[in-house]
């Protein structure tokens, strides 16, 4: 695209995101979202805020205006809407599905707004600011809920937080290790855009680097060994993808010989450790080490296949949107773990069939493949985009690195941002295609 055609297309995609519709879904979906994180406070504003949203998606339809575009991830997201449709409907505990649903709808109607607001190159920069705003404010209100940890006492000690009390505060908190989920989603982001060659975006990438200084403080308090491991994972991911798409350089033969240096180093430790030593591990886990106890490994080792038998008993529709944890007490013999809040399965593919039903699950995986694919397309035919794109691809396979051992939920606060990084992978595609 030249100079001209390029300015034209950004005047154009300006003038179709100040359309009075636009503005008008924005300024609702702002509005809905304080509702739709926290539901119980006000649930009748809860209401007004989810048929508001209705309302102004019913009216775009029938204008014909502001109708969805074409995406790759159209045909996924209406039959993800489906089976979260399924999960609600059947869930025999409203109390637990209320927030997972209005949560899911909220990460919904942000990956629409997305796609529909973005109508230019300079809307993705903003997108991408507004993504990373979100990620930031998640991640300093999460700090609040970073008291007492007990896992490792010197970084207990080095929480500033660790004493903070306030009324209402529990409301705003989110539990550590989805604040360390979110982490993983979007560190290889802000990493990418700092390490990325230069290119026709201009990323303040000083600024960026102090931000992902700051995420990775906040890591280390969150003392999420899961978290640990998934955000190296998805840097590990980001090199390599770097190393993949660059052109035959110096640059990508060093970044190809980190990337094995870290992998035969990570082989050679667990041979070193041995197979033995490791299923001692999961079998009898200690219950002190230099990074806390290892007992949750043993919750797991129990829960795992009980959410399976779970799952093979609701195969098509689960257990209910985010009910699975009154209904693993309910129905089957799992030991009761007065210090320990069985919140979910404990690992996100478990965890999306139990809300959803196995359908859901294959939607779910279809929604990842989508992503990857459209990412990698992405990152190979825009110079301009390639520092996002494979920085979000690198996010999400250190997110579903955690999720082995660990969720960021369906309905999550958090997962909100999940939603918000596709939606800017789709506009990126979108406006790749059209120049």
């Amino acid at each position: 695209m030249t100079a001209l055609a390029e300015q034209a297309h950004n005047k154009q995609g300006a003038r179709l995101a100040a359309h009075p519709l636009v503005v008008l879904e924005g300024i609702i979906l702002l509005l809905a979202a304080p509702w739709l994180l926290f539901p119980d406070i006000a649930p009748v504003a809860t209401a007004a805020a989810l048929a508001a949203l209705a309302l102004v998606w019913l009216l775009a339809l029938a204008l014909d205006r502001e109708r969805l575009p074409r995406t790759p991830f159209n045909l996924a997201f209406a039959l993800w809407g489906l089976a979260l449709g399924v999960g609600i409907l059947v869930s025999a505990d409203p109390a637990e599905t209320l927030p997972k649903a209005t949560g899911a709808l909220l990460g919904l109607a942000a990956w629409r707004y997305t796609v529909v607001a973005v109508t230019n190159r300079r809307g993705v920069a903003v997108a991408v600011g507004v993504l990373l705003l979100v990620c930031l404010a998640f991640s300093l209100t999460g700090l609040l809920s970073l008291r007492d940890l007990p896992k490792i006492p010197i970084l207990t000690a080095a929480n500033p937080f660790r004493n903070l009390a306030l009324p209402g505060l529990d409301r705003l908190t989110t539990h550590p290790n989805q604040l360390a989920a979110l982490i993983t989603l979007f560190l290889p982001l802000l990493v990418s855009l700092v390490i990325a060659p230069r290119s026709g975006w201009r990323w303040p990438r000083v600024g960026l680097a102090v931000v992902g200084l700051l995420v990775v403080g906040i890591l280390a308090l969150t003392q999420s060994r899961g978290g640990w491991l998934a955000a190296a994972a998805g840097l590990l991911a980001l090199l390599a993808l770097w190393a993949a798409v660059l052109p035959p350089s110096r640059a990508r033969r060093a970044l190809a010989l980190a990337v094995l240096a870290v992998v035969l180093v990570g082989v050679a430790g667990v041979l070193w450790i041995g197979p033995r030593t490791l299923w001692e591990l999961w079998v009898s886990p200690p219950e002190a080490t230099a990074l806390g106890t290892l007992r949750t490994l043993g919750v797991r080792r129990e829960l795992w296949p009980w959410a399976v038998t779970a799952i093979g008993d609701f195969p098509f529709t689960g257990v209910g949107l985010g009910a699975f944890r009154q209904v693993v007490f309910r129905l089957y013999p799992l030991p009761p773990w007065p210090s320990y809040d069985i919140g979910h399965a404990h690992n996100i593919f478990l965890q999306t069939a139990l809300d959803t039903g196995l359908p859901g699950l294959v939607v779910y995986v279809a929604i990842l493949f989508v992503a990857a694919a459209v990412g990698w397309r992405v990152a190979r035919r825009d110079r301009g985009f390639r520092p996002v794109s494979l920085g979000l691809l690198a996010g999400l396979v250190g997110l579903h690195v955690f999720g082995l051992a660990d969720a960021l939920v369906i309905g999550a606060k958090p997962a909100l941002v999940f939603w918000l990084a596709l939606g800017v992978l789709a506009s990126m595609n979108k406006e790749e295609m059209e120049s």
